[in-house]
């Protein structure tokens, strides 16, 4: 059984891959069968970057 993770734009997340958290910005592309997104973190100093990440990367924060 798959399971579906939903993500919406704009929402905060926890980028796996990088170690930071992230808003998701768009969905740009599926590959072999995982969605691609978007999303925009911050790195040293305020400067914001954006990255490519699949959605299995990307956990949804609990709310405090």
């Amino acid at each position: 059984m798959k399971v579906k993770a939903t993500i919406q734009r704009g929402t905060r997340y926890l980028c796996t891959k990088i170690g930071a958290v992230v808003i998701a910005i768009e969905q740009v592309a599926i590959v072999k069968g995982l969605a691609m997104w978007e999303v925009e973190g911050e790195i040293a100093g305020g400067i914001r970057k954006r990255f490519i990440v699949s959605q299995r990367n990307l956990l949804p924060l609990q709310p405090a």
